[in-house]
């Protein structure tokens, strides 16, 4: 590939056929992503076509803000539960929501690509949690600790970005995707399943009784409050499957089954919430069997201290905050003792503060690389040097105030632009539809609504206390379990165990010998085990990111040296040139002057079938939704 020099005579280091790259002024990335994506900020504010504001476009941000806001507060009630355990209550529901709202108003307002959705993970939430068993250990205050990660890692954030090695996003394929998201769906389910049964079977949970109750009547009503739980686990995640598939159903109106569709999770939730309330189950969960919040509504952390985090060894500050958690935990297991912030901590948080980069430098990438994906046929050009600069300053932020680092999330991302997308159904060779999109609202409104809206959702914490926990395991469940749609590694794990003469054609790696099809297959379990068990290995699950990184140099140098190049283009099959797409969108955006960029961006009338915020697929080829549903 020919060198192009970048806007300003900077030239920008892109790796080029055969190994050969171009020279890269320090920071010209991040220059020529700005110089590209300004003359539209005020088009992503005051147009839905790059025109003007029209009505169907506003209705279409207003219906995609809703489907945003529902996709974004459901895993980040589940999250949220599951670090206020994981941290014995040091983070909890309201440092998620406050770092899912404060995070996507920035990025709404400086992001380059506003279409990607911002909130805390999954992963982040293992990270977290192993942060925190670290920082006992290391005998260091979590929360400082954590926040001197942060910081860290939003510094390595912002030179990785003015660096350009943003660019080897580009070298991220199916192959890393489909592990990723397999990972991710295990994790779900595993730890689903252990918050169910582990009360059940195992009999050290019920050791404790509160003084004067009788051992024998506690473990029974324990069990049974255990039993109730599962029971409305099992509830949950049946109707979350059942709402899930109702555009398959032949009852009701398309729109009717779209939106139950598109609403699964929320409305069983709702449902099951409800049924709940019978007198008897009620009785049954008892008072603890609810979603654990802070009793005053509002922006509160979950126990007694400062949102301004005490980074500073031997600062009032400092003291202070580990007496209040002193105070905390003197109900729990840990020790009771105040633990003060010294410097040698500070300088060993720079080991997990890599792993976090690593982690976010291929979560995020790829959540803004699906959010931004060729089939959305978006006008406008990508910033992804600069985004993750905009990343990095969030990640510094959320240190400073204790909170839990958020990055892009998949699925939401790229269900979000699909949510501002004009979809129509295309009849496909061979049988069947697919789903074409056209006329993207290429908007900031939508996020930035929908992150005011889980913000404000601090004030309504009471609501959310009433939320079970056997409904918050069913909602883990039926995450794990949808995550797997669409995912390759999943539909060729189950083709090597059904029966050779009913394997359906047309299966996912079809043309390539049925042995290479499993050799392929194992590796890429093998991978999913591998970061499975070493994030749940004790001291050691911090690296876990790490091991997701590898997976790039391994499909790059690795896999070629087993596979010929016609069977990775059928098992991992690539995509049309990044570069050269990157390369056209900034030679597009370098109009002469802004005024025409409206121009540039009006588009051909056509007559919309439906605005589509439906997750499920009639469905697009196989690698072209491989990771829509990957990770929350």
């Amino acid at each position: 590939m020919r060198s192009k020099a970048e806007p300003g005579g900077e030239d920008v280091a892109m790796p080029a056929a055969g190994g050969r790259t171009r020279r890269c002024s320090v920071g010209a990335s991040v220059v020529t992503d700005l110089r590209n994506r300004i003359p539209y900020y005020v088009s992503d504010w005051l147009s839905t076509d790059g025109r003007r504001c029209t009505l169907p476009g506003t209705s279409t941000i207003i219906s995609a803000s809703l489907f945003a806001y529902v996709s974004s507060i459901l895993p980040a009630v589940v999250i949220g539960d599951l670090l206020s355990s994981s941290t014995e209550g040091q983070l909890g529901l309201p440092e998620v929501l406050l770092s899912t709202g404060a995070t996507g108003i920035i990025w709404a307002l400086f992001g380059g690509q506003p279409l990607c959705i911002i909130g805390v993970t999954m992963p982040v939430a293992i990270f977290t949690s192993v942060c925190y068993i670290l920082a006992q250990v290391l005998g260091a205050p979590f929360l400082p600790w954590l926040g001197w990660i942060c910081v860290f890692s939003g510094i390595m954030h912002i030179l990785l970005s003015i660096s350009g090695a943003v660019r080897f996003v580009h070298q991220t394929t199916a192959f890393s995707c489909e592990i990723f998201g397999f990972f991710i769906s295990v994790t779900y389910i595993y730890d689903a399943l252990v918050a169910l049964f582990d009360p059940i079977l195992n009999s050290d949970t019920l050791q404790l009784s509160p003084l004067g109750t009788n051992i024998v009547i506690f473990r029974s009503r324990a069990r049974g409050a255990a039993f109730a739980n599962l029971c409305l686990a099992g509830g949950t995640y049946l109707v979350c499957m059942a709402l899930h598939q109702a555009q398959g159903w032949r009852v009701l109106t398309p729109r009717i089954r779209t939106l139950l569709s598109d609403y699964a999770a929320p409305i069983a939730l709702a449902l099951m919430t409800g049924l709940s309330y019978i007198p008897e189950v009620d009785i049954t969960i008892g008072p603890n069997g609810r979603l654990a919040v802070p009793d005053a509504s509002g922006l509160i952390p979950s126990f007694a201290r400062s949102w301004l985090n005490p980074l500073i060894p031997g600062s009032a500050a400092s003291a202070e905050a580990a007496l209040a958690v002193a105070a905390l935990s003197s109900n729990a297991t840990s020790t009771t003792e105040p633990l003060e912030l010294v410097g040698w901590h500070i300088g060993l948080a720079l080991v997990p503060a890599l792993m976090l980069t690593a982690l976010f430098f291929f979560d995020h990438n790829v959540s803004s690389k699906l959010a931004q994906d060729q089939k959305f046929h978006l006008k406008k050009p990508t910033a992804y040097h600069w985004d993750f600069s905009v990343l990095g300053l969030e990640v510094l932020l959320v240190g400073l105030v204790g909170v839990p680092p958020g990055n892009g999330l998949i699925p939401q991302a790229p269900l979000h632009t699909r949510a501002l997308a004009t979809v129509e159904l295309e009849p496909r060779e061979g049988g069947g539809s697919k789903e074409v999109f056209k006329d993207v609202v290429e908007t900031r409104w939508s996020n930035l609504i929908q992150s005011l809206a889980v913000l404000c959702t601090v004030f309504a914490l009471p609501a959310l206390a009433t939320i079970p926990q056997g409904c918050l395991d069913g909602v883990f469940l039926f995450l794990g379990m949808a995550g797997f749609a669409g995912n390759e590694l999943w539909e060729r794990f189950w083709l090597m165990i059904t029966q050779k003469e009913m394997r359906r054609p047309g299966h996912a790696g079809a043309g390539v010998r049925f042995r290479k099809i499993r050799v392929y297959t194992i590796i890429q379990l093998t991978f999913v085990i591998l970061v499975f068990v070493l994030a749940k290995l004790p001291y050691v699950a911090v690296c876990f990111p790490l091991l997701i990184a590898v997976l790039i140099p391994f499909r790059i140098y690795l896999l070629p040296r087993y596979f010929s190049q016609d069977e990775l283009d059928s098992l991992d099959p690539p995509e049309e040139d990044a570069e050269e797409s990157e390369y056209r969108a900034s030679i597009s955006a370098r109009a002469p002057a802004a005024a025409t960029a409206g121009d540039e961006l009006a588009r051909t009338e056509t007559g919309s079938v439906h605005k589509g915020v439906s997750d499920t697929d009639s469905s697009d080829s196989p690698a072209a939704h491989i990771e829509i549903s990957t990770n929350v």
